[in-house]
């Protein structure tokens, strides 16, 4: 079996890989029956596909660092929701959306990845600048001072942080007072920031930060464990486009 040793973050430009990904699936399937049968579901065809290209990429590069053992295993899922395979010696993480996949790999210790793209978010402006204070707390980065940037920063910290955590974003959200009960009580922004930053304080050898994939997208990774200070200069890659570039580089 192939052992990763360090954090890997891939990127995936879907328009430009999209073909190359469902050549390679249909070659040499990798996509568990679950994935197939997920992906039949979706009706809209464009979507379909790159539902199917991000998921493949996955594959692929969960391959690429354990090698063909876990071929076409079901994703599992841990009581919170985390998704893992059962004896696969990594860590994962995907976020989608529209036309950009984010993959994260790690060998010791959760990883969290998550990727938006730019668009409008309609919600209420309490909400907001709790979400942007909170994700202001997660990291000594500075958040854009452009109200939607900075929101999506913000937001795609939170998620990567939640996914790393395993507990899911609805939890950390409820826990740090943005939902729920809390979610009633006023609160200032420097409260929120330093209920953020606590929670990663707490988590063991935890850090987040944002990652930068062009104009318009909004990235971040959290780390949980010993991968964190690895994790910290894991450059981004981005996933080769043609089909002959992608097997020579992940195979």
């Amino acid at each position: 079996m192939k052992v990763l040793s360090e954090v890997e973050l891939w990127a995936v430009d879907l328009a430009a890989c999209r073909d190359a990904l469902l050549d390679v699936e249909r070659r040499v399937p990798r996509l568990s029956v679950a994935d197939r049968e997920r992906a039949a579901s979706i009706t809209d065809g464009d979507v379909r596909n790159e539902w199917q290209a991000a998921h493949v990429a996955l594959r692929i590069i969960i391959e690429h660092a354990c090698g063909e053992a876990f071929r076409g295993v079901t994703l599992a899922r841990e009581d919170r929701g985390k998704p893992f395979i059962e004896g696969a010696p990594i860590s994962f993480s995907l976020s989608h959306a529209p036309g950009l996949a984010l993959i994260g790999i790690s060998p010791d210790g959760a990883i969290g990845v998550d990727v938006e793209c730019e668009r409008v978010v309609r919600i209420g402006a309490e909400r907001r600048a709790r979400i942007c204070a909170a994700g202001a707390g997660l990291t000594t980065a500075s958040l854009a001072r452009d109200g939607g940037d900075g929101f999506l920063q913000a937001w795609v910290r939170l998620e990567a942080f939640a996914k790393a955590d395993g507990c899911g974003i609805g939890r950390v959200l409820s826990r740090l007072g943005i939902v729920g009960a809390g979610g009633r009580e006023p609160v200032e922004a420097e409260v929120m920031q330093a209920r953020a930053a606590s929670i990663v304080a707490e988590a063991p050898r935890a850090d987040v930060r944002d990652l930068q994939l062009g104009t318009g997208r909004f990235a971040a990774v959290a780390c949980r464990g010993p991968a964190c200070e690895a994790a910290r200069a894991a450059p981004v890659r981005w996933l080769p486009s043609d089909v002959k570039q992608l097997e020579q580089a992940m195979f």
